[in-house]
């Protein structure tokens, strides 16, 4: 969130940016579709409006394209596609309160409080990939955070807790792009609604998260963690809660003055993933009279255990960086099973000064093609020019 400046004179605007233009080119690929090269925008603008000491208004609008697979490469069809299906939208809005300076409470729409690689994933499609998978938005209800110790020996450890369901105000609707007639490809358009189901899809305050985060400690120096769990309740189309659990590990090593050493590990796991929705398997048989071939709709429930792992490592010197990850995903359904997902990443990038970066690099991909449903291999090349910076 937008932190004040160091004057304390109210009201008080601040404003933080982490926005960045991005140019993915599939240049090989099982799937046709996905050869060519897409460009989007993805990241927020932060900001905060300081009404008194502690008393705050705070709100984050985020830019990423809303199409199916867009903000991973989408299907440019060996053609360009520029910001398509782009978007903008508010990712938060909420009131914040620190009535001491270990506590922060807040209510309002936010992300909850659970993994931390959709936040700041070093690379170029590594965050966009976690935030696609295990980044809890459109929350509306309440939170807060204490830091319940901050020791010179034992560093400064922090809990964070968060009640809330799936915003279905006017504020989850999307700006700048509509859905258009008979394209199928939007996974979000307009204001959430209850038919739509899914997780905390419930109208009420049944959903909760609670993490654990600290760093700081003097005999681990550069060392962090991230711990946290997350509960959803069913909704419309669920059977079942939706449980999380996510665990995130850094470690920086400093060589030098100009040299350092990033090591991140994130582990992300949905049990009843998505509710455990309800749906229809199609069983193909026969006819007991007649030998004939029929199918049989059978109503059933779809149990999934969706795991996403992260490991990576970021190499700086001075201005310069050098990024390698992996990312998996795997899925585990009852029906209609998914092959495991799989993306390497290798990336340099520099600062330019300004605020301004430029990261260039390659991802192979092992995933799963949309005509078949099985696994296809895909070559590309990334380029993201970013920006951040505030007042």
């Amino acid at each position: 969130m937008a932190a004040p400046a160091v004057a304390q004179e109210f009201p008080q605007l601040s404003v933080e940016t982490d926005l960045g233009l991005y140019s993915i080119t599939t240049t090989r690929a099982s799937d046709a579709e996905r050869r060519g090269t897409s460009i989007f925008l993805f990241g927020e603008i932060a900001a905060g409006l300081h009404i008194a000491r502690g008393l705050s208004i705070q709100g984050v609008l985020a830019f990423e394209p809303i199409g199916e697979g867009d903000s991973t490469g989408g299907t440019p069809q060996d053609g360009v596609i520029g910001f398509r299906r782009q978007a903008a939208f508010l990712e938060a809005l909420f009131l914040e309160w620190k009535p001491a300076e270990t506590l922060t409470l807040h209510g309002g729409r936010f992300v909850a409080p659970f993994g931390r690689g959709h936040h700041d994933f070093p690379g170029i499609l590594t965050r966009v990939r976690a935030h696609e998978v295990q980044m809890i938005g459109d929350s509306l209800g309440v939170g807060g955070s204490w830091t319940f110790l901050s020791h010179p020996d034992f560093g400064e450890h922090d809990i964070s807790a968060a009640l809330f369901t799936l915003d279905r105000t006017f504020l989850s609707s999307t700006w700048l792009t509509r859905r258009r007639c008979c394209d199928e490809r939007y996974e979000r358009f307009n204001r959430n609604t209850r038919q739509q189901g899914g997780p905390a899809n419930t109208g009420q305050l049944d959903s909760f998260a609670l993490a654990l985060d600290g760093d700081g400690i003097s005999w681990a120096p550069g060392l962090s963690y991230h711990l946290a769990l997350v509960s959803r309740a069913a909704g419309l189309d669920g059977t079942a809660r939706e449980w999380g659990y996510a665990a995130a590990l850094r470690y920086q090593h400093r060589w030098s003055a100009d040299h350092c050493t990033l090591f991140f590990a994130e582990a992300v796991q949905f049990r009843g993933a998505g509710g455990r929705p309800r749906t229809e398997l199609t069983i193909l048989g026969s006819d007991p009279n007649t030998g004939d071939p029929v199918e049989a709709i059978l109503d059933t429930t779809l149990s999934e255990r969706r795991t996403f792992t992260t490991l990576g490592v970021q190499h700086r010197y001075g201005d310069w960086r050098a990024t390698l990850a992996w990312q998996r995903d795997q899925r585990k359904r009852s029906t209609d099973s998914l092959p495991t997902e799989n993306y390497v990443e290798a990336s340099v990038g520099r600062d330019l000064g300004a605020g301004f970066g430029l990261d260039v690099g390659y991802q192979y991909g092992r995933s799963v093609r949309e005509e078949t449903g099985r696994l296809g291999t895909s070559h590309a090349v990334l380029l993201r020019l970013g920006y951040s910076g505030g007042f």
